[in-house]
């Protein structure tokens, strides 16, 4: 599925911007996902499994949400 949605980083003043477009707000995902996983104590690769059906892979962690994967 395509969304047209994107991100873009760029410095300004010594920090950075985040500029995004489309209907997907991509930034605030990704925020969304290193907050809760931050909040879940930085598990582990092997602390992860991956679980993959006909409605598409999700990467699941007892404390986090299942996170969506594209498909390739």
């Amino acid at each position: 599925m395509t969304t047209s949605s994107s991100a873009t980083l760029t410095p300004a003043e010594g920090r950075w911007e985040v500029r995004e477009g489309g209907p997907v707000l991509l930034w605030e995902r990704i925020e969304r996902v290193l907050s809760a996983y931050d909040e879940a104590g930085r598990p582990g690769l092997k602390t992860f499994t991956l679980h993959v059906y006909d409605g598409g892979q999700h990467l699941r962690h007892l404390n986090l949400l299942g996170l969506p994967l594209p498909r390739p």
